[in-house]
């Protein structure tokens, strides 16, 4: 059964002001417990007498604490006397009062599960961390979660990095800097709720964390201090069932949540209209004209998309998430939007199979993503995935010889002048490869079109993949191949060329523009369920968890 929750941002020293209000409250509520997420006592090094005198107040009794009440650690230090009656009665200030620590996870004994990261974060320290210090360490983050994947409410005195992104959230002023481990810890715990202070109150939207549905869904929430003179939100009341699992549907207005992959660069927010380059199923928009279809005519093409209009990037909250198929560390899996081949083509699928591999980095090429470890492991990640898509394909296309009856091809438009990398996969029967006929249909549809042959030797494709190229993979259990097309400005490259071959080797030339291939949301989300319950055994990023 839910109960009702009461979270109090920075009471810096008001204490019985606050109490007071909370006392009011609780008695038309009936709050099972309260929260204060931020400094619940006066900075020692600027208190005043009355602070002070606040202190002397609580210690003796003279506040009533009216229900139970947890507080956090703070920014600033904790009053000496407070210090000292926290370790002399086991963390307890008076009746219904309790402090939570630098790191601590706790259950509550109505079943709320609780993880807290208190003080100001910091790299290095000289001295020895109470567990009341105003300080903590990247590895006391780490520490607080160990061991758990999901809880009912984090606290966390610094905001996590990266929390906005793909937010259309504002707030008000300079946003606090977040703190990385702080980040992965959300994304490692999935909370239902996070809560932090600031000067100013802000509520992102909600966002839920990659795993199979229904999917945990997170709502952060940063407090305003008590009494502050915009008379910005500093108390927050809810109500929450302790333990319940993730909800059906997912909310209105949520989004991918930006802790998926920690990055060492963050990801741009993202807060645009649609845009075609979404399923453009090419690699960016032609430099300079692109022609009208089925007009004849030409018009002046609209720039490449940047970051915030990017509908590749998973953190852009008009993504159609209803596609996502599964999210790894540094790449994710997507439905393709209007699909070349039909459910019926490969019937041993029940799905239509064509699938795009998106590196969650904003980058045209794999070249253009900056961090040398970052470009690595995505490139690495890519592989892993095209592999385990061959392996599951593999498995469900076996014929009563026991081999697969399903090869794959996957190709890549690498373009500097593009917008957001990815790679397109889909099953072919396996004799079009054995026959090498697809191979074929390449070098036929790239002679007809009058563009340069196709790189095939080692050293050849090397040379070709210093610049611009379309790379094309073929596999099936007997048989690797990798031919690549060097592109330059001497010639137009059909950003649907990829596609026109296949469609031709398959007998769908009609299906050669995802647009003229439309699907309703639900055929859409009834697809990716189907890919997603396929895939499932082989889906490596949900190893481990529940």
């Amino acid at each position: 059964m839910a109960s009702k929750i009461v979270v109090v941002g920075d009471v810096n020293g008001k204490l019985s002001e606050v109490f007071g209000k909370l006392a009011a409250l609780h008695t038309k509520q009936n709050f099972l417990f309260a929260i204060i997420a931020g400094n619940l006592f006066a900075d020692p090094d600027t208190a005043t007498d009355d602070d002070n005198q606040e202190v002397v107040k609580l210690l003796q009794g003279s506040i009533n604490v009216p229900l139970p009440t947890y507080f956090a650690l703070g920014r600033t230090a904790l009053p000496a006397a407070v210090i000292e009656k926290l370790e002399s009665d086991l963390g307890e200030v008076c009746p219904n009062l309790t402090v939570l620590g630098r790191r601590v996870s706790i259950k509550t004994s109505d079943g709320f599960r609780i993880v807290a990261v208190g003080g100001a974060h910091t790299d290095t320290t000289d001295e020895p961390m109470s567990q009341y210090s105003a300080t903590y360490m990247d590895g006391d983050a780490a520490a607080a979660g160990k061991g758990l994947t999901d809880v009912d409410i984090l606290l966390s005195s610094d905001w996590p990095a990266s929390v906005r992104d793909g937010a259309k959230a504002q707030y008000t002023g300079d946003a606090p800097a977040g703190v990385q481990s702080i980040s992965e810890l959300c994304g490692v715990l999935r909370p239902r709720y996070h809560f932090s202070t600031s000067d100013n109150f802000y509520e992102r939207e909600p966002l839920f964390h990659n795993g199979l549905p229904p999917r945990f869904v997170t709502r952060f929430l940063s407090l305003a201090p008590y009494g502050n003179a915009s008379k910005q939100k500093w108390i927050y009341a809810f109500s929450l069932e302790p333990s319940a699992p993730p909800p059906q549907s997912l909310p209105q207005g949520i989004t991918a949540s930006p802790f998926t992959a920690p990055r060492k660069r963050k990801l741009d927010s993202q807060e645009s209209d649609f845009n075609n380059y979404r399923y453009a199923n090419g690699n960016g928009a032609e430099t300079h004209y692109e022609r009208d279809r089925g007009h004849g005519k030409r018009r002046r093409a609209q720039p490449p998309p940047k970051p915030d209009q990017c509908y590749f990037c998973l953190s852009n909250e008009n993504c159609e998430t209803h596609m996502v198929a599964s999210i790894g560390t540094d790449v994710y899996l997507t439905i393709a939007k209007g699909p070349l081949p039909l459910r019926t083509t490969f019937p041993s699928l029940g799905f239509p199979g064509h699938i795009l591999l998106i590196p969650l980095e904003h980058a045209p090429t794999t070249s253009a993503i900056e961090d040398a470890d970052a470009r690595q492991s995505t490139v690495t990640e890519m592989q892993r995935y095209r592999s385990a898509m061959q392996s599951m394909l593999v498995e469900r296309s076996k014929g009563e010889d026991g081999r697969s009856q399903l090869g794959t091809v996957t190709w890549e438009i690498s373009r500097g002048g593009g917008v957001h990398l990815h790679w397109q996969f889909m099953p072919v029967p396996v004799d079009l490869i054995q026959r090498g006929l697809v191979e074929a249909a390449f070098d036929v549809e790239a002679e007809n079109s009058s563009y340069p042959k196709f790189a095939k030797k080692i050293q050849d494709m090397e040379a070709a993949e210093e610049g611009d190229f379309l790379k094309v993979m073929i596999w099936s259990e007997a048989l690797r191949k990798e031919m690549v097309l060097p592109l330059d400005k001497s010639f137009r490259f059909d950003l649907q060329f990829g596609r026109r071959v296949m469609g031709k080797l398959l007998g769908l030339e009609t299906r050669t523009h995802w647009k003229d291939c439309p699907q309703t949301q639900v055929e859409e989300q009834a697809d990716a369920e189907a890919f997603k319950k396929a895939f499932m055994t082989f889906d490596f990023s949900l190893e481990g968890q529940e």
